[in-house]
């Protein structure tokens, strides 16, 4: 990397504008041999930034396990980096995660329903127990074959002048819910459960009944910080893996 090369920032998205570019070169560069990253001063030099907006996109991409850093160092790549772009923190679309993973991805809409809610769900999107919520199961396949099992719950109270059409639940559930909603998806709670195969996921997913299963629990919240979409979804192990990088803290 020449910091003679290295692009020029506009100032009002800075920080944002350098995570992009240094985590797409970290995860596309092809030569083992690069292993660290420039200074500070030189990557603030060649793209036009200030140190402390270099410091922060690096502790953005630290964070995100890309780099490490530790005092009087260089800032080295992560030795797996590639490994860590569909980490165990990603909050995007669910078919699209599997695109990202290096599969064709396809869905099958198995069911949508109108339901009443239990105190289970109701805690977790925070309305009533027995108000009334769509219920959208899915199946994803992975080139063809089963990789992931998805139950979608959406409050009707967000949906009530809605006329669902299934082909509309054939699309990204995140595409669906800001234009029925009227709002924007943010960020998410994600919580893993290790779980058993049911004899409803074994015909599924076609896996054997009572063999382990990852299971994630994922409540989705408006920019405004209210729940909107509690799912439940279900992964295929030979397919699909998350990972994550933790590191150690160090307390002077």
């Amino acid at each position: 990397m020449n910091e003679n090369t290295l692009p020029k920032i506009q100032k009002h998205t800075a920080v944002q504008q350098v995570i992009d570019y240094l985590r797409n070169y970290i995860l596309t560069i092809n030569n083992n041999e690069i292993t660290k990253l420039p200074s500070e001063a030189k990557l603030a030099r060649g793209m036009g930034v200030s140190r402390l907006t270099i410091r922060e996109a690096l502790t953005a991409l630290e964070n995100e396990g890309l780099i490490t850093r530790s005092q009087g160092s260089s800032t080295m790549i992560t030795t797996f980096a590639r490994r860590l772009s569909e980490g165990i923190d990603y909050a995007g679309e669910l078919g699209r995660f599997i695109n990202d993973c290096g599969y064709e991805s396809t869905v099958d809409i198995i069911s949508h329903s109108w339901e009443y809610c239990g105190d289970e769900t109701s805690n977790k999107l925070e309305i009533e127990a027995g108000d009334e919520i769509l219920v959208v199961k899915k199946k994803f396949l992975a080139d063809g074959e089963p990789a992931a099992y998805c139950v979608n719950r959406i409050p009707k109270k967000f949906l009530a002048n809605i006329e669902i059409d299934e082909k509309d639940l054939g699309k990204s559930m995140f595409d669906f819910v800001e234009e029925s909603c009227n709002c924007q998806l943010s960020h998410d709670f994600m919580e893993i459960i290790p779980s058993l195969v049911t004899r409803e996921i074994a015909d599924i997913l076609k896996l054997e009944k009572n063999s382990p299963i990852l299971r994630v629990d994922v409540i989705k919240y408006s920019i405004e910080g209210y729940p909107v979409m509690y799912n439940t979804e279900y992964y295929v192990d030979k397919l699909i893996r998350f990972t994550a990088c933790r590191t150690r803290s160090f307390i002077k």
